[in-house]
Protein backbone atom coordinates (compact mmCIF):
# COMPACT_ATOMS: atom_id res chain seq x y z
CA UNK A 1 0.00 0.00 0.00
CA UNK A 2 1.43 3.36 -1.01
CA UNK A 3 1.25 6.28 1.39
CA UNK A 4 0.43 9.63 -0.13
CA UNK A 5 1.39 12.73 1.79
CA UNK A 6 -0.55 15.87 1.02
CA UNK A 7 1.21 19.09 1.88
CA UNK A 8 -0.51 22.44 1.72
CA UNK A 9 0.67 24.96 -0.82
CA UNK A 10 1.41 28.01 1.34
CA UNK A 11 2.42 30.11 -1.64
CA UNK A 12 -1.11 30.21 -3.03
CA UNK A 13 -3.72 32.76 -2.08
CA UNK A 14 -6.41 32.04 0.49
CA UNK A 15 -10.03 31.83 -0.60
CA UNK A 16 -10.63 35.26 0.94
CA UNK A 17 -7.71 36.74 -1.02
CA UNK A 18 -8.89 35.13 -4.26
CA UNK A 19 -12.41 36.37 -3.55
CA UNK A 20 -11.19 39.93 -3.03
CA UNK A 21 -9.12 39.71 -6.23
CA UNK A 22 -12.16 38.54 -8.22
CA UNK A 23 -14.28 41.36 -6.82
CA UNK A 24 -11.60 43.95 -7.66
CA UNK A 25 -11.43 42.61 -11.22
CA UNK A 26 -15.12 43.43 -11.69
CA UNK A 27 -15.60 47.16 -10.91
CA UNK A 28 -19.32 46.99 -11.79
CA UNK A 29 -19.83 44.23 -9.24
CA UNK A 30 -20.12 40.47 -9.23
CA UNK A 31 -22.81 38.15 -7.87
CA UNK A 32 -22.10 35.39 -5.39
CA UNK A 33 -23.09 32.81 -8.03
CA UNK A 34 -20.46 34.18 -10.43
CA UNK A 35 -17.90 34.15 -7.63
CA UNK A 36 -18.72 30.53 -6.79
CA UNK A 37 -18.37 29.54 -10.44
CA UNK A 38 -15.09 31.47 -10.93
CA UNK A 39 -13.45 30.27 -7.73
CA UNK A 40 -14.92 26.75 -7.71
CA UNK A 41 -15.98 27.15 -4.10
CA UNK A 42 -19.35 26.52 -2.43
CA UNK A 43 -21.56 29.55 -1.90
CA UNK A 44 -21.73 28.85 1.85
CA UNK A 45 -17.93 29.20 2.10
CA UNK A 46 -17.97 32.40 0.09
CA UNK A 47 -20.73 33.87 2.27
CA UNK A 48 -18.50 33.47 5.33
CA UNK A 49 -15.55 35.08 3.52
CA UNK A 50 -17.75 37.90 2.26
CA UNK A 51 -19.01 38.64 5.78
CA UNK A 52 -15.39 39.02 6.88
CA UNK A 53 -14.56 41.30 3.93
CA UNK A 54 -17.67 43.43 4.50
CA UNK A 55 -16.95 43.73 8.23
CA UNK A 56 -13.37 44.79 7.46
CA UNK A 57 -14.80 47.35 4.99
CA UNK A 58 -12.89 45.92 2.02
CA UNK A 59 -16.06 44.95 0.17
CA UNK A 60 -19.46 46.59 -0.11
CA UNK A 61 -22.86 45.34 -1.19
CA UNK A 62 -24.92 46.98 -3.91
CA UNK A 63 -28.37 46.12 -5.17
CA UNK A 64 -29.04 46.12 -8.90
CA UNK A 65 -32.10 45.13 -10.88
CA UNK A 66 -31.76 42.37 -13.44
CA UNK A 67 -35.04 42.66 -15.29
CA UNK A 68 -37.72 42.59 -12.61
CA UNK A 69 -35.53 40.89 -10.00
CA UNK A 70 -33.19 42.66 -7.56
CA UNK A 71 -29.69 41.20 -7.63
CA UNK A 72 -27.04 41.57 -4.92
CA UNK A 73 -23.56 42.30 -6.22
CA UNK A 74 -20.31 42.73 -4.34
CA UNK A 75 -17.87 45.50 -5.18
CA UNK A 76 -14.50 46.59 -3.91
CA UNK A 77 -14.90 49.10 -1.07
CA UNK A 78 -12.17 51.54 -2.20
CA UNK A 79 -14.41 52.33 -5.18
CA UNK A 80 -17.07 53.51 -2.72
CA UNK A 81 -14.87 55.34 -0.26
CA UNK A 82 -15.70 59.03 -0.13
CA UNK A 83 -14.02 61.74 1.82
CA UNK A 84 -16.55 63.47 4.08
CA UNK A 85 -16.67 66.40 1.64
CA UNK A 86 -17.32 64.10 -1.33
CA UNK A 87 -19.99 62.28 0.64
CA UNK A 88 -21.78 65.48 1.59
CA UNK A 89 -21.53 66.81 -1.97
CA UNK A 90 -22.92 63.58 -3.41
CA UNK A 91 -25.84 63.53 -1.00
CA UNK A 92 -26.77 67.19 -0.86
CA UNK A 93 -29.80 68.51 -2.53
CA UNK A 94 -31.03 71.84 -1.34
CA UNK A 95 -30.04 71.26 2.29
CA UNK A 96 -26.75 71.74 4.08
CA UNK A 97 -26.77 68.36 5.77
CA UNK A 98 -27.09 64.64 5.15
CA UNK A 99 -30.43 63.00 5.92
CA UNK A 100 -31.53 59.37 6.32
CA UNK A 101 -33.19 59.63 2.91
CA UNK A 102 -29.90 60.72 1.32
CA UNK A 103 -28.05 57.83 2.98
CA UNK A 104 -30.57 55.38 1.55
CA UNK A 105 -30.39 56.92 -1.92
CA UNK A 106 -26.58 56.88 -1.95
CA UNK A 107 -26.70 53.20 -0.95
CA UNK A 108 -29.05 52.63 -3.91
CA UNK A 109 -31.81 51.02 -1.84
CA UNK A 110 -35.58 51.29 -1.82
CA UNK A 111 -37.39 51.62 1.50
CA UNK A 112 -38.45 47.99 1.23
CA UNK A 113 -34.91 46.77 0.53
CA UNK A 114 -33.56 48.78 3.47
CA UNK A 115 -36.31 47.49 5.76
CA UNK A 116 -35.49 43.90 4.80
CA UNK A 117 -31.74 44.44 5.29
CA UNK A 118 -32.24 45.97 8.74
CA UNK A 119 -35.08 43.69 9.82
CA UNK A 120 -37.38 46.68 10.30
CA UNK A 121 -40.73 47.69 8.86
CA UNK A 122 -41.10 50.07 5.93
CA UNK A 123 -43.15 52.25 8.27
CA UNK A 124 -40.14 52.55 10.63
CA UNK A 125 -37.84 53.53 7.74
CA UNK A 126 -40.42 56.09 6.62
CA UNK A 127 -40.63 57.53 10.16
CA UNK A 128 -36.84 57.96 10.22
CA UNK A 129 -36.81 59.68 6.84
CA UNK A 130 -39.71 61.97 7.78
CA UNK A 131 -37.90 62.82 11.08
CA UNK A 132 -40.88 61.56 13.11
CA UNK A 133 -38.63 59.17 15.06
CA UNK A 134 -35.00 58.22 15.51
CA UNK A 135 -33.47 54.74 15.51
CA UNK A 136 -33.17 53.01 18.86
CA UNK A 137 -30.58 50.34 18.15
CA UNK A 138 -28.31 47.89 19.91
CA UNK A 139 -24.62 47.99 18.84
CA UNK A 140 -24.93 45.07 16.42
CA UNK A 141 -27.83 46.83 14.65
CA UNK A 142 -25.79 50.03 14.48
CA UNK A 143 -22.92 48.13 12.87
CA UNK A 144 -25.32 46.53 10.38
CA UNK A 145 -26.84 49.94 9.61
CA UNK A 146 -23.38 51.37 8.83
CA UNK A 147 -22.68 48.41 6.56
CA UNK A 148 -26.00 48.70 4.71
CA UNK A 149 -25.77 52.47 4.31
CA UNK A 150 -22.02 52.11 3.55
CA UNK A 151 -21.14 55.05 5.74
CA UNK A 152 -19.09 55.90 8.81
CA UNK A 153 -20.49 56.32 12.30
CA UNK A 154 -20.00 60.10 12.00
CA UNK A 155 -22.05 60.22 8.78
CA UNK A 156 -24.77 58.10 10.37
CA UNK A 157 -24.96 60.33 13.46
CA UNK A 158 -25.03 63.48 11.31
CA UNK A 159 -27.90 62.10 9.24
CA UNK A 160 -30.07 61.27 12.23
CA UNK A 161 -29.38 64.31 14.38
CA UNK A 162 -32.34 66.65 14.46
Amino acid sequence: MAIVEITPDFSSLTTTDRLLESIRDRPDGITIKELADNLNRPISMLQICLKILIASRKVAVRRHHHGQHPVTVYISKPDLTHSPQQFYRSTHRDENRVTPLHLREVAGLTKLQLAIELGMSVRTIDSWEQKRSQPKLVPSQLKQMMSVYQCTIDELIAAFEQ
